[in-house]
């Protein structure tokens, strides 16, 4: 194990008590697959942690996705809300996506607390499941700016 990752596991500070997942498992549209493989191997690990799925972060404009399912919609809690707004000083809105579900759904069904932050481009994810999802669209100041946001809103949960 490298140094730096060794650093990781031996990290401990008295403020930190939260454990956050950042997820971007893949498939999506195969039902989410990739989440529920994840959750049944990781789900006793992760009780009491904070799952944050991230996509599109290099496009679109940057919004926690309020209301998300197909069928049986689900919503961000009012505490992922919280953490939203605490994370001051760079912009992000709020989104529905009622004709789809993330992998932060299949969570949020399994009661962990979990959220996904998403570059929107109108009622979508920016170039979800199209032909020009490629990486020469990513904008590298939109993704800069997300990221930072990313690492402010870690700050604060």
């Amino acid at each position: 194990v490298s140094d730096e990752l060794q650093q990781v596991y031996q990290f401990r500070n008295p403020d930190v008590n939260v454990e956050v997942w950042f997820v971007a498992l893949g498939s999506e549209l195969a039902g989410n697959a990739g989440m529920k493989a994840f959750l049944a191997e990781h789900g006793t690990e992760l009780r009491g942690s904070v799952i944050i799925n991230l996509n599109a972060l290099g496009a679109g404009d940057l919004s926690l996705i309020e209301k998300e399912g197909k069928y049986r919609r689900v919503s961000a809690s009012s505490r992922m809300k919280r953490y939203m707004k605490k994370a001051a000083g760079i912009d992000s809105s709020t989104a529905s996506i009622k004709w789809s579900e993330s992998a932060s759904s299949v969570a949020l069904r399994h009661g962990f607390q979990a959220m996904s932050i998403v570059g929107m481009d109108g009622s979508k994810p920016a170039y979800f499941g199209q032909g020009d999802d490629v990486l020469e669209n990513i904008d590298p100041d939109t993704l800069y700016r997300n990221s930072d946001f990313v690492m402010e809103l870690l700050k604060n949960i």
